[in-house]
């Protein structure tokens, strides 16, 4: 029997309440995210046909399958088979969610746009990624400098919406509210902004100078991971790939000098820089309201980039401002855990991957952005979505999966509404309707202002003065005490 009856009941809708129709969605890849999805689209549009692709139905997906009536092909989806997979499954006002790791998103989207059909993602895929993790072609920065020269000429074709996930996605709508809320503690009463220059013009205003992605995993799975296991929360391969990237952020305006192993890349916005060190072996302190001070990883992240591009105010006579933006991050004490088995830049010794999610018993994903300023101190926005709750709103899911899924569904939502704006990126997204979209799933979600320096004294809010070095790492006691 169908499921949907566990999922939390919850209208469809838009700011305008017009209640919206999707006859056909295609999903590729059925994993951990995949899944976590389907009773939210079934819950926002029950009449649709979905079709999952995925290269492994084992029995639990089969399982899935005809719990809930799919259509289901087992394949891997290459560029050499991409159109003749898809192309039968695609028609005018179709959704093609590609959830997939290794499955170019550039390709799916004009794939999608030729036959009239949507195309959402989490986050801006190649077709391969290749043995060396360093390969520049396959950093977050280039990547989407490749998608925004492919979005050039394609602005009046169906809504491609990339990299809109939890994060990168959610978090950038979440930067927009965040800045209406220090805004008002600042005393600064002025209307919404309406378009990227009056962002940034209000971030200069506010003197935003330090914007973290802060997450702090608190979900727990007590025994594991297993010996030489990785287990992850969500894609332990998409979380291995990033770790061993090169650390990559938004690089402010304020920033005195490029720290060490540092550098800049010769092509495109300039908007970011990379560290010449993998992201699980950079260190950097974060705050959030639950955890107050903590020690995370500085991941490479696309909407590192992509908000400090969109928050850079260059108006005539005015001398350049930008944030400086990146992902901080904590994952749970299993995946920390299974952190020990990677190498600076490779994984030998990860013998098998676990996506936990019936294995976890208690905790909370605690996801927000952190802005900081020069002059008015610091606001939190975000949510402490506990395993619990994401259970009780919808099957398949815990507190991570919920928060990436129904960010995917509120983007739909807006797209339905905004059928022909081409290749677009979550930064450009209305964030009220979509934040009041998400807001139910994401809840509790809270703003939180503080005055906390990651050292006495760090005024400037330098880079340097975040990031740490191997002897400030503070042992974490978490790995030792896994007791819900």
């Amino acid at each position: 029997m169908c499921r949907r009856g566990r999922v939390r009941d919850r209208p469809c809708r838009f700011s305008g309440g017009r209640v919206c129709v999707i006859e056909q969605i295609v999903i590729v890849g059925f994993g951990c995210i995949g899944q976590a999805v389907l009773p939210l689209l079934e819950l926002a549009w029950p009449r649709a046909a979905i079709t999952v692709v995925d290269r492994v139905l084992d029995r639990a997906r089969q399982e899935l399958v005809a719990r809930h009536k799919l259509q289901a092909i087992q394949a891997t989806i290459t560029a050499g088979n991409y159109e003749t997979m898809l192309v039968p499954l695609l028609r005018p006002g179709a959704f093609l969610l590609n959830l997939a790791p290794s499955v170019c998103s550039r390709d799916l989207i004009a794939l999608a746009q030729a036959h009239g059909a949507f195309y959402v993602d989490a986050g801006i895929e190649p077709w391969d990624y290749t043995a060396d993790p360093r390969a520049s072609h396959l950093s977050n920065y280039a990547l989407r400098h490749e998608m925004l020269a492919f979005a050039r000429g394609r602005e009046a074709l169906p809504t491609a919406l990339v990299a809109h996930g939890a994060n990168p996605g959610l978090v950038s709508v979440l930067v927009k509210a965040a800045l209406m809320a220090l805004a008002g503690k600042a005393g600064l009463n002025q209307p919404e902004p309406g378009d990227r220059a009056a962002w940034a013009a209000l971030a200069r205003a506010l003197d935003v100078r330090v914007i973290q992605v802060a997450e702090y995993d608190s979900q727990q799975a007590p025994g594991y991971p297993r010996d030489g296991e990785f287990a992850n929360t969500w894609s332990a391969e998409g979380f291995i790939t990033e770790c061993l990237q090169d650390a990559e952020l938004g690089w402010g305006s304020h920033e005195p000098a490029l720290p060490p192993d540092g550098y800049r890349h010769s092509y495109g916005s300039g908007a970011a820089i990379a560290l010449d060190r993998p992201g699980h072996r950079t260190r950097v302190r974060s705050w959030s309201p639950v955890h107050g001070p903590f020690d995370a990883c500085l991941i490479t992240h696309n909407e590192s980039i992509s908000i400090a591009e969109y928050l850079t105010d260059t108006r005539a006579g005015q001398p350049l401002y930008r944030p400086t933006v990146y992902y901080a991050y904590r994952p749970t004490a299993a995946t920390q855990a299974s952190m020990q088995w990677l190498d600076d830049r490779a994984a030998p010794r990860v013998r098998g991957e676990r996506i936990l999610r019936d294995e976890i018993q208690c905790g909370e994903d605690e996801l927000g952005v952190l802005l900081m300023s020069g002059r008015h101190g610091a606001v939190w926005h975000g949510s402490r979505l506990s395993v619990q709750r994401a259970r009780s709103l919808a099957p398949y899911n815990t507190a991570t999966s919920l928060q990436v899924a129904s960010s995917l569904v509120a983007g739909m939502q807006w797209m339905l509404a905004h059928p022909s704006r081409g290749v677009v990126e979550s930064d450009a997204l209305d964030f009220g309707p979509v934040l009041a979209d998400a807001a139910h799933w994401w809840a509790p979600l809270g703003i939180a202002f503080t005055d906390w320096l990651p050292h006495p004294g760090a005024a400037a809010l330098a880079f340097t003065d975040f990031l740490l070095d191997d002897t400030q790492v503070q042992p974490d006691s978490s790995l030792l005490t896994l007791a819900c």
